[in-house]
């Protein structure tokens, strides 16, 4: 079971006390939304601030630097919230060969790593880390993750998924941050949490709605390599911009 965009609680449950601020360009739409301890019930989502940038196939296709340069601004104002930012680590979660599921470990590929390197101290620490899914391994994402975690020891944890939404509205058209953590591969029972409170340290995750969940089945659109293609660069370029460019 994949993880569900914000937005699929539904917009007549998502008034005035979860939409904090929103801002409109001719190109997109960006929403805040924040939950809190006493509403966490309610709307079925963990306490945390939730950025979705909402956008048409057209747009992402042609206006690629105006939503790379909104990513960059959301996951930097995250980033202002936390002491130390120095050493990160970037997983990329998913299945490479399924359609609609390899948005993670496609976006990872593409950012660049400097963990490897000992003589440039102005730069941030960036190590990526692809541990597939547990179908392939044999072993729990989250085992491997921590594993990771434990001998690196990164100040913040960024982690890359494709989601799904039970809206067609959404498929395609929306990119997803939120500091609340995510359980990989759900669907099973030994599957357990990747968040601040699971490791101690800040957890963002960077998604988008590429998968369509209609009577427990998933489909993807026709469109789906080219919307990946797209993502992939415009959330690799907007990290590799914030932790490379601009250091």
């Amino acid at each position: 079971m994949k993880q569900k965009l914000f937005l699929d609680v539904g917009m007549d449950r998502i008034d005035t006390k979860y939409k904090l601020e929103e801002k409109k360009t001719s190109s997109f739409k960006t929403t805040h939304y924040v939950v809190a301890k006493e509403t966490k019930k309610e709307i079925k989502k963990e306490v945390g601030d939730y950025y979705v940038t909402q956008f048409t196939y057209e747009t992402l296709l042609t206006k690629t630097n105006l939503i790379t340069k909104e990513v960059e601004r959301i996951v930097k104002l995250f980033l202002k919230k936390y002491q130390k930012t120095k050493k990160v680590l970037i997983v990329g979660l998913g299945n490479k060969l399924v359609d609609g599921d390899a948005l993670g470990v496609i976006t990872t590929d593409k950012v660049i790593a400097t963990n490897q390197y000992v003589d440039f101290l102005t730069l941030p620490k960036i190590a990526l880390f692809t541990p597939s899914v547990t179908e392939k391994t044999g072993i729990n994402s989250f085992k491997l993750i921590e594993m990771v975690v434990q001998d690196l020891k990164p100040d913040v944890i960024i982690l890359i998924d494709s989601l799904a939404t039970k809206s067609e509205e959404y498929l395609n058209s929306a990119i997803e941050i939120n500091d609340t953590g995510i359980i990989p591969g759900s669907a099973l029972n030994s599957s357990k949490e990747i968040s601040h409170k699971t490791f101690g340290i800040p957890v963002l995750s960077i998604g988008a709605p590429l998968c369509l969940e209609l009577h427990k089945k998933f489909y993807t659109s026709v469109f789906v390599h080219e919307v990946m293609e797209a993502t992939s660069n415009i959330i690799s370029s907007s990290l590799n911009n914030l932790f490379i460019k601009h250091s």
